[in-house]
């Protein structure tokens, strides 16, 4: 049996269509606050307040 793991791609809404790749169940407990916050720091992600 393959136990191949499996991401998520997000692409951002610009014309260069930078990727990033998350994973579905981090072991990370702080993974989604650091996503998030690498999201917030790139210059082509626009996050709503």
């Amino acid at each position: 049996m393959d136990r191949a793991k499996r991401y998520y791609k997000m692409f951002c809404p610009c014309d260069k269509k930078h990727m990033k790749v998350v994973h579905p169940t981090p072991s990370d407990p702080d993974y989604r606050r650091n996503l998030i916050g690498q999201l917030k720091r790139a210059t082509c992600w626009e996050w709503s307040k």
